[in-house]
């Protein structure tokens, strides 16, 4: 399956962006500082009947968002689509 990495995932948008690709086949990781709200975040989604994972980082720490980013490829794969929607980039 395709892969979309939504790096700020969140209940808003981060939530829709993920059903909106589910829907067309992509498997979904969600990456965020929290670990706690990412699992529930997936939990909701693979409760929708797709297949999502939460990975923790922090945009304001790019080391935490490139080693986010290879634990997502070494767990599910290389990343298809990668989308960047951080509530506060700084």
């Amino acid at each position: 399956m395709p892969l979309i990495a939504i790096i700020g995932a969140g209940p808003g948008l981060g939530l829709e962006i993920a059903r909106a690709f589910g829907r067309k086949g992509f498997d979904i990781a969600l990456v965020a500082r929290t670990q706690a709200k990412l699992d529930a975040l997936a939990d909701t989604l693979t409760g929708e009947g797709f297949r999502a994972r939460g990975f923790a980082a922090d945009v304001s720490r790019p080391d935490t968002i490139t080693a986010a980013l290879g634990r997502i490829k070494a767990d599910l794969g290389p990343i298809d689509v990668l989308e960047f929607s951080p509530a506060d980039p700084t």
